[in-house]
Parts: C-alpha cells; structure tokens; sequence
C-alpha cells in the first residue's frame, strides 16, 4: 500500500499560494530598484542644473534665460518628489508583500513538515509489517523443518 498524505491538496494549494506570494514580491522589489536607480539619476540631474545655473549667474545671465533655469530646476525638484513619493509607496508595499510572503511560507512549511512526519511515520510501520513477514516466513519454515 502506498504513502498517500490526506491534506496534498492543501499543500499544493499553499504552495501555489507562496509562489504568487514570492512572484509579488519579486515584481515590487523590481519596482522599487527601477525606482531608486531614477531618484539617483534624478538627484544628478537636479545637482548638475543647479551647477550650471550658478555658473551661468557668476557670468551674467539675462533674466529670462536665469527664469527659464529656475523653472527646470523646480520642474526637476517636482519630478525627484513625484519619485520619493512613489519610492515610500514601494517600500510600503515591499512590507506587505513581505509580510504576505512570508506568512505564505510559513503554512506551506507547517504542512510540508506534517507530510514529512506522517511519511516517517508511514515508513516507520511499513518495515515493522515487512520484518514481521519476515518473522511469520522464518517461523513457519522452521516448524515445517524447511
């Protein structure tokens, strides 16, 4: 008789259930580098405008052309706070996500574990049936004389 384990369909479904679980985590944690690597480039950006507009008021600039510097400078400054706020979103979700992950893990190990032991179990009871025919074969060969 072979080792069949009642709950393999709840254990399928929790290990569906982790593997989404790690997948939507996978997906966040990709946004949030993308994110990240556009805030960095973001900052440069925003640190070489400021350079430049200083360099070009230490020569003397026209006014329109210093106006027209602020007004990318701030739309660069709005950019970089649209992704900050984007980046705290992420990093919100990443602990949910998390969370979630993790707590998927942990009910597929719980069964994982209770297959484990009921197989050991299993097992276990499964040699002690082998050895006592083996025992019954020996015994009844030794009373027959054979």
């Amino acid at each position: 008789m072979a080792f069949r384990f009642a709950l393999a369909s709840v254990l399928k479904y929790r290990e569906s259930l982790e593997k989404q679980a790690y997948l939507a985590l996978a997906r966040v944690l990709k946004d949030l580098a993308e994110v990240e690597a556009q805030l960095s480039r973001m900052e440069q950006w925003c640190a070489e405008s400021a350079r430049r507009r200083e360099a070009e008021t230490a020569r003397g600039i026209v006014s329109v052309h210093l106006q027209r510097a602020y007004e990318r400078e701030l739309e660069l400054e709005k950019q970089r706070d649209d992704l900050r706020v984007q980046q705290q979103e992420l990093k919100i979700k990443r602990e949910q996500y998390l969370k979630a992950y993790d707590f998927a893990r942990q009910k597929h190990e719980v069964l994982k574990e209770l297959r484990s032991r009921q197989l050991d179990g299993y097992q276990t009871e499964e040699a002690k049936r082998e050895q006592n025919r083996i025992d019954d074969l020996f015994l009844s060969r030794r009373k027959t004389g054979g």
